[in-house]
């Protein structure tokens, strides 16, 4: 599955390769470290490399924290910080991609999934970590 940038911020494009082809491989790929231009390579580089950064987060490398937005940041700009120079950041921040501060993307989707917008994610993160912060309730749920 592929994500797409809503129509409105695709002007902008700063997170994807100009589409220089009709093939749909070559369409809306993500700018990445490894400048793999085809969406196909890009997945398959993306499995291998973000494999390893997991089971070291497994084995206890990497960031540690206290399950808030914050910590959920620094995890994937743990996992990906080897592919996207904008790992760690959210849609609602302006990172460096190459060589460029990009704008905010609003819409994101993947398929049929569509993800917050960008100026919804902290309050997203928020409302979705706060279960992890509950310590007595996780227990009385797994008890």
């Amino acid at each position: 599955m592929r994500f797409r940038l809503a129509r409105d911020d695709k002007a902008k494009g700063s997170y994807t390769y100009p589409n220089t082809s009709e093939d749909e491989d070559y369409k809306d790929v993500l700018k990445n470290k490894l400048n793999i231009r085809s969406y196909s390579e890009l997945r398959e580089a993306e499995y291998a490399i973000t494999d390893s950064r997991i089971t070291e987060l497994a084995e206890g490398t990497g960031p540690t924290g206290n399950h808030d937005a914050a910590h959920l940041k620094a995890l994937h700009g743990y996992i990906f910080q080897d592919i996207y120079e904008w790992a760690g950041h959210t849609r609602n921040e302006s990172p460096v991609v190459a060589g460029h501060r990009v704008e905010p993307v609003g819409g994101l989707s993947k398929g049929d999934t569509i993800f917050l917008p960008g100026s919804r994610i902290e309050m997203g993160l928020n409302e979705a970590l706060r279960p992890a912060r509950d310590v007595q309730g996780l227990r009385a749920a797994y008890t």
